[in-house]
C-alpha cells in the first residue's frame, strides 16, 4: 500500500463522492488552499492512484438493459491466455475480465441489450480457441453495485 498523507485521504474521499467540484470547492472543504490541491491531484495521477475521472452512468438508462457474468472453463494445455485475452479485451460487451481461483479460470462481466445480443457473445466466446467450457448466469436484481465502498473504507481508517 502507497502512503498517503491525511490531506491526501480527505481530497480522495471528495473526489471519489464528486470529482466534477472545482479544484477550489474541493480545497475549502478540505481545508487547504487551491494550489495545493492542485498539486496533490497532479501527483496522484502521475503516481497512477488515480487512474482518471469519470461520470458513473446508468447502463440500463443507456440501452444496455441485460447485465451477464460468464464463467469460462479453459483446456489447460492451450495457449489459451495468450491467445485470447487481446480478442476479449476488444469485445465492448465486456466491462470485466478476470482470471479466478475455482472451478472455472475466467469470469467475464457483460452488459448487454437482451439475450440475442449475449447469445452472439458467448457463440464468439465459445468459438475461442481453448475454451472447453462456459456457463452464463443472468443478474435479475442488483442489491450493490460500488466500488467505492472498499475504497472509501481503506481512506477513512
Amino acid at each position: 500500500m502507497v502512503n498517503l498523507t491525511k490531506l491526501d485521504k480527505k481530497l480522495l474521499l471528495e473526489l471519489l463522492q464528486d470529482c466534477s467540484r472545482p479544484v477550489s470547492a474541493i480545497a475549502s472543504r478540505i481545508g487547504a488552499t487551491r494550489q495545493t490541491v492542485s498539486k496533490r491531484i497532479r501527483r496522484l495521477v502521475e503516481s497512477g492512484i488515480i487512474r482518471g475521472f469519470s461520470a458513473r452512468l446508468d447502463p440500463e438508462v443507456l440501452g444496455l438493459g441485460l447485465r451477464a457474468l460468464i464463467l469460462i472453463k479453459e483446456d489447460p494445455k492451450s495457449d489459451f491466455r495468450s491467445k485470447n485475452e487481446e480478442k476479449m479485451k476488444a469485445l465492448r460487451q465486456i466491462s470485466g475480465f478476470y482470471y479466478i481461483f475455482g472451478r472455472y479460470d475466467v469470469v467475464l462481466e457483460v452488459f448487454v441489450e437482451d439475450n440475442k445480443e449475449l447469445k452472439s457473445i458467448v457463440k464468439e466466446i465459445h468459438e475461442l480457441e481453448g475454451v472447453r467450457e462456459t456457463e452464463t448466469m443472468i443478474v435479475h436484481s442488483i442489491i450493490k453495485d460500488n466500488r467505492e465502498d472498499p475504497l472509501i473504507r481503506i481512506l477513512q481508517e
